[in-house]
């Protein structure tokens, strides 16, 4: 009996689920962003491949964003990013470091202008411990890095107390 009546609620169950919903269809597509692939080059930085999509929106590495649009944003997907190497810092920013020499291997400061020294107007960059990028980039070791221009590929957050990026997958050093 037991059997019968667990068959029944089933069969039921199955009835309403098959005849009382509809899937909604949508007559439009919908463009999805990818985040790029990033490859290692020969530069000692990386890039990605792909073409300039022709607008200055971040998602590829021929239009990188500004600092200031950068900080302006709030962007889900990652993006690139390029300004000057202005600054060292760690664990906070009050900690930054704008002349050499520098104390800090951790992280560094890329703002729109070279000299910057406002922090309102800059993005903290993590150089994490053991990473190539770290190896490449802080000013503790490299100062001559110093005022130079970098590219930067990751995501918008926060980062030493203000807007930046935490572990960067992509990145370049320009002379």
């Amino acid at each position: 009996m037991k059997v019968s009546y667990l068959k029944m609620i089933l069969f039921a169950l199955f009835l309403m689920g098959a005849y009382s919903c509809e899937k909604a269809t949508i007559d439009e597509e919908i463009d999805e962003i990818e985040k790029p692939e990033i490859e290692e080059d020969d530069g000692g930085g990386t890039g990605t491949g792909g073409g300039s999509t022709g607008k200055k929106d971040g998602r590829d590495e021929n239009n990188p964003l500004t600092v200031a649009e950068f900080i302006a944003g709030d962007f889900s997907e990652g993006v690139f990013v390029r300004g000057y190497i202005v600054g060292a810092c760690s664990t906070k920013i009050k900690y930054a470091d704008f002349e050499a020499p520098f104390e800090w291997s951790s992280a560094i400061l890329l703002a729109d202008e070279q000299g910057e020294t406002n922090t309102d107007k800059m993005i903290s960059i993590e150089l994490k411990s053991g990473s190539n990028v770290r190896k490449i980039f802080n000013l503790k070791d490299h100062p001559e890095n110093f005022g130079k221009q970098a590219q930067f590929f990751g995501y918008h957050g926060k980062y030493l107390e203000i807007i930046g990026i935490k572990g960067p997958t992509g990145y370049k050093l320009f002379e």
